[in-house]
């Protein structure tokens, strides 16, 4: 189904109608089966991180929307996109994440909250949360969120002109994304989605490389959260501006990657790694230069941290 189609089907009527037209929920039931074991939750992380967020609305489907100017990752689960014009307030931006949601996501208060089979879809508009900013926007945003018994996630963020509805646009991807998640493409199936190397690793490695076994509750798609040395550390493989990572403090290079401090940190420490060559994109250039595979390690003790990002940083090749 095209985007236009589904609009058609999802909205045609109103925008505030009670019921969606039911849809695929999961491939062979994966995504709509509540999990009951550690081990399926860890099996839900894995096949969470190895799917292509790009693949899960191709680029047939935003030309529907308007004229494609790029499609880009905004990070290594999140993908973007722009269409029509490129003044601000004229185009449709999109983007959409697939994660993990342990607790689930709430739902809108002021939004509605639908089906789509199993899967609980939330659609929020800014006039929803904001009705005293009607007629005082340059541009609307709509966000709706999918919600798998699973705990699987996936969030869409649409920003259209402001003489517009923003939320069909995000509505109408949703049949979309649910029909390539049962195909659960992966990383590369999309010609938008660059080959990096964080795709394939797991941010629970470092832990295990220290000797801590991480609790499967405390942990999400591309973070990695266990304590160590009485300390409790975050572990984030992410893409992040090359300007905002080297305004920090160089403290180390392992394995030819440089790692950068936060010399202004006071409470928590929050420590950077560059492990890997600028990640491609077809956005225009950035201020903050390119974007760049990055660990990311959080936590109180600053000894600590630098330890587990010199830990997490030589797991990957040599620059």
């Amino acid at each position: 189904m095209t985007v236009a189609a589904a609009a058609g089907a999802l909205l045609g009527v109103s925008s505030c109608q009670d019921d969606l037209p039911p849809a695929p929920a999961g491939s062979g039931g994966y995504w709509s089966t509540a999990l009951q074991t550690d081990d399926q939750r860890w099996e839900l992380l894995r096949r969470v991180r190895a799917i292509d967020p790009c693949a899960l609305v191709p680029r047939t489907e935003l030309a529907e929307i308007g004229t494609v100017n790029w499609v880009d990752v905004r990070m290594p689960n999140w993908c973007e996109a722009r269409m029509g014009p490129t003044e601000t307030g004229k185009g449709t931006a999109l983007s959409w994440s697939l994660s993990v949601a342990t607790r689930g996501i709430p739902q809108p208060e002021r939004g509605r909250t639908t089906k789509i089979g199993a899967v609980t879809i939330g659609t929020v508009s800014d006039i929803d949360t904001n009705p005293e900013l009607e007629g005082k926007l340059v541009e609307r945003n709509c966000t709706a969120t999918a919600s798998f018994p699973s705990t699987a996630a996936v969030m869409i963020f649409a920003t259209t002109p402001v003489d517009t509805e923003p939320c069909p646009v995000a509505e109408a991807v949703l049949p979309t994304i649910l029909a390539q998640l049962d195909k659960e493409p992966t990383h590369g199936a999309s010609p938008d989605t660059p080959r990096t190397v964080l795709l394939g690793s797991d941010p629970c490695a470092v832990a295990k490389d220290l000797g801590v076994t991480p609790t499967v509750a405390d942990q999400r798609d591309w973070k990695c959260s266990f304590p160590y040395h009485g300390d409790t550390i975050e572990v984030r493989y992410t893409y992040d501006k090359e300007r905002l990572i080297v305004a920090g403090e160089p403290i180390f290079t392992v394995n030819g990657h440089p790692g950068y401090g936060d010399p202004s940190a006071d409470e928590f420490h929050s420590y950077n790694a560059i492990v890997g060559p600028p990640v491609p994109s077809s956005r225009p250039e950035s201020s903050l230069g390119p974007k760049l595979p990055v660990v990311n390690v959080f936590g109180r003790d600053e000894a600590v941290v630098d330890e587990v990002l010199r830990r997490a940083t030589a797991l990957f090749a040599a620059a």
